[in-house]
């Protein structure tokens, strides 16, 4: 059981930190680094690998090269058409279910956490997609949260992405989250479902031209 409980808490403090970028997208890991860097024996290091690649967040190459996956224009569009679909399909059910306002508070509780998570850039895209998540648990369709769920680490792993490069974005989230929350708690079907486009829209741009940029700057470092 122990050992068990080590390789678990090895899988998940690799895997925050390919989340939070501090092992960026195409960064290489070494056993012995992460072994020593952790505390632990190389097995529990081993044993978190294999997981992380068998979910696809590792390439294990010949000789044990192991890198952080890498990210594409094709991926960013595929996991934004699956939040479009998801999110305004629970939208809808929880208009139906008139779950509306209970799911507005527990929207408004994420928006708190994000506001005191501003110091913290992980912290903040965590609650930010626990705010995406408050209808999917509201609702209380478990298969349905199995999809969402499915992707969900994948969002936060963008999501920071997308705010690495300064806090300015900070504002603009907050405030179009309250835009969303506000129509929601108002039973403003059409104008929620409009501010959610929009967020998620504004989202995927800022993704796509950060995604060009680190692109160009991997091409400029491999040319220098």
């Amino acid at each position: 059981m122990k050992n068990n409980s080590l390789a678990l808490s090895v899988y998940q403090k690799i895997k925050t930190s390919i989340l939070s970028l501090e092992y960026p997208p195409e960064a290489i890991l070494q056993e012995r680094v992460l072994a020593d860097s952790l505390g632990v024996s190389r097995t529990p290091v081993r044993e978190a690998l294999h997981r992380l690649s068998q979910e696809g967040w590792l390439k294990i190459h010949a000789r044990k090269n192991i890198q952080v996956r890498s990210v594409s224009v094709e991926d960013l569009k595929e996991v934004f058409q699956v939040r479009r679909t998801l999110e305004t399909a629970m939208l809808n059910l929880i208009f139906n279910a008139k779950l509306h306002r209970q799911a507005a508070d527990v929207m408004s509780e994420h928006i708190s956490q994000m506001k005191d998570s501003m110091d913290n850039l992980y912290s903040f895209i965590s609650s930010d997609q626990n705010f995406h998540s408050a209808n999917f648990s509201v609702f209380g369709n478990v298969r349905f949260q199995k999809f969402w769920n499915a992707i969900s680490e994948e969002m936060i792993w963008l999501g920071v992405m997308a705010m690495a490069a300064g806090k300015e974005r900070f504002p603009r989230v907050l405030a179009d989250h309250s835009v969303f929350c506000s129509a929601v708690r108002n039973g403003q079907r059409r104008e929620a479902k409009k501010a959610l486009l929009a967020h998620l829209d504004d989202t995927e741009l800022i993704l796509h031209k950060r995604m060009v940029a680190m692109d160009q700057a991997l091409y400029d470092k491999k040319m220098s």
